[in-house]
């Protein structure tokens, strides 16, 4: 692992979450466990940090084994195939954490699933009674894609599939970081620019669009107004598959809206078709006719 980087290669802590994501670290950050639940007793077997920084062509990594303290369970090793013998001899997660601190630190974390990576980082520092590293805003690219984007299936395997991202060796760390860059950024550069996106930004932007969300709201009750006079709107919409942009400007004439579904005659193909709300990332007020 490289050296960790110097202070003045930082933002101040108070702009990480407010500046735009090509401008601040960015670490992903991917554990392979034991089993599912923390707060159960299962624990950390495998650590990646990939620390992505402005200015530098080459990230920052960390790819640790970690020795868990108990026997790896059969069905944790049918997924990662980590076995006890893999294990046998590597360090403690207390011995790792300085490692992960250095490349977490100053930086905008982003983790497929992040619940799941920053709960058990949460209990292995209070296992060794250790501080939790000092890190800025957390980004969960599995809350993207559901929420923001509207995708039906949004595990780590589904999502590279969509995006035709190889996957040489799924279910372990590190492999895991470089697959959640790249969906990442296929994200992050579909939500707008220049400039890109902040933290602060895709973490509201999030909060607005999951079920219940004002903007949610707001694009549900402009459907149904639409709905009612016929009205043409302009609408960013997910592409569910294919290899082009993941979201697209849509010209549509609303016939009906039957949630969670609209149905609308699309000027692109001149055809009648079903559109699903959720997949609806917005609507352009100032190009609608």
């Amino acid at each position: 692992m490289s050296a960790a980087p110097q202070p003045t290669d930082l933002a101040p802590p108070a702009e990480i979450g407010s500046l735009p994501l090509n401008q601040v670290p960015v670490a992903y950050l991917d554990f392979e466990t034991t089993g599912l639940y923390a707060a159960s007793g299962d624990r950390v077997c495998e650590v990646a940090v990939l620390r992505v920084e402005p200015g530098r062509k080459q990230p920052r990594s960390l790819s640790q084994l970690i020795d868990p303290g108990m026997a790896m369970p059969a069905l944790a090793q049918s997924i990662h195939h980590i076995s006890d013998d893999m294990l046998e001899g590597q360090p403690d997660f207390a011995a790792v954490l300085p490692r992960i601190a250095a490349l977490l630190d100053g930086a905008v974390v982003v983790a497929h699933n992040a619940p799941f990576d920053i709960g058990f980082l949460h209990n292995e520092c209070h296992r060794a009674g250790l501080a939790v590293p000092a890190h800025g805003p957390v980004i969960c690219t599995l809350d993207l894609s559901r929420h923001v984007f509207g995708l039906n299936k949004c595990s780590l395997a589904a999502l590279a599939r969509r995006f035709d991202i190889p996957q040489d060796n799924a279910h372990r760390a590190l492999d895991d970081c470089r697959t959640t860059r790249r969906i990442f950024e296929v994200f992050f550069q579909s939500l707008g620019g220049p400039p890109l996106p902040s933290a602060q930004a895709l973490l509201a932007k999030v909060a607005a669009l999951r079920k219940g969300g004002a903007q949610r709201k707001a694009i549900d009750l402009r459907l149904a107004r639409a709905a009612r006079t016929g009205e043409t709107l302009d609408v960013d919409y997910t592409a569910r598959n294919g290899t082009g942009p993941l979201v697209n400007r849509r010209r549509i004439t609303v016939r009906e809206l039957r949630a969670p579904y609209v149905d609308a005659l699309c000027h692109l193909r001149g055809d009648e078709r079903v559109f699903h709300t959720r997949r609806i990332v917005d609507i352009i007020e100032d190009s609608a006719t």
